[in-house]
């Protein structure tokens, strides 16, 4: 009989000598949400890129590259980051009511369903205890066997312990969302740090930014567009309000197509 041998995805080897790019750890796939691998173009080093680690011209699933180059994805997180600090300089208070109803919203959905899920398992666990109870009096009475009694016990014993390990995660979670509450505050001093340094560090994008999801290029010709999605650490995707106007970010793709951004588009 052949042996079937299980084929595995292989991440192009490392040049020892590549930089490592400040956005390694942030970007996914718009559309499989595997992370985005970084590379260089072998002809023209120069040349710095991620694309989707799940494609499937690499044993992967994903049907796109999601191909884009590292100079581009600086050029758009500035844009964004910029508009963001104009925002604030321009309208504070706006912003840190618009910050304080994101996380409170954020907050009251988790926090609903995080105490719905913990009053179940208490619910749960204490019925356990009774009826755990009650099979050790029927044992004791001999309405229950002994081989009974052992299956069931083992069975609650079980369940009380997967129990406790989700109450114990559902109450870190609620502890989590209570110090959300300073989160605004975290968010504002990052964005302050930004405006007094315009420049992009590997420290200030851990504070500011969550994650980056990267879609294909779509359309042919003066008609290419990208989308980019920055999610912004405990406020995730903020969409910024007309005050401010978005510019379209035009970028070139290797082809020497320029394609449009589209910042946040839906």
């Amino acid at each position: 009989m052949q042996k079937l041998v299980e084929k595995t995805k292989r991440r192009p080897p490392k040049d020892k000598n590549l930089k490592k790019s400040i956005f390694t750890s942030f970007l996914y796939c718009g559309d499989c949400g595997h992370k985005l691998w970084f590379n260089f173009n072998q002809k023209n080093p120069s040349i710095r890129f991620f694309s989707c680690s799940n494609y499937k011209g690499m044993r992967g699933t994903c049907e796109n590259t999601h191909y884009i180059r590292e100079d581009a994805l600086e050029q758009i997180v500035l844009m964004e980051l910029r508009m963001l600090a104009d925002f604030l300089e321009r309208a504070e208070d706006e912003f840190a009511e618009l910050l304080e109803q994101k996380t409170n919203k954020d907050m009251i959905r988790e926090r609903t369903t995080a105490e719905g899920a913990l009053s179940t398992a208490r619910a749960r666990s204490k019925k356990l205890l009774g009826l755990f109870g009650k099979l050790y009096e029927d044992n004791v009475e001999g309405k229950v066997t002994d081989e009974w009694f052992m299956q069931l016990s083992n069975k609650y014993e079980a369940e009380q312990e997967e129990l406790k390990r989700q109450m114990f995660e559902l109450q870190e979670k609620l502890d989590k969302i209570d110090q959300m509450q300073t989160a605004k505050d975290d968010f504002l001093r990052a964005i302050r740090k930004f405006m007094e340094m315009q420049t992009l560090t590997p420290i200030l994008l851990r504070e500011l930014i969550e994650k980056i999801e990267v879609f294909p290029v779509e359309g042919k010709g003066k008609d290419r567009t990208q989308r980019v999605i920055i999610h912004y650490r405990f406020v995730g995707r903020l969409d910024i309000p007309g005050i401010i106007e978005r510019p379209h970010f035009i970028l070139d793709s290797p082809q020497g197509v320029a394609i449009e951004y589209l910042p946040n588009a839906i």
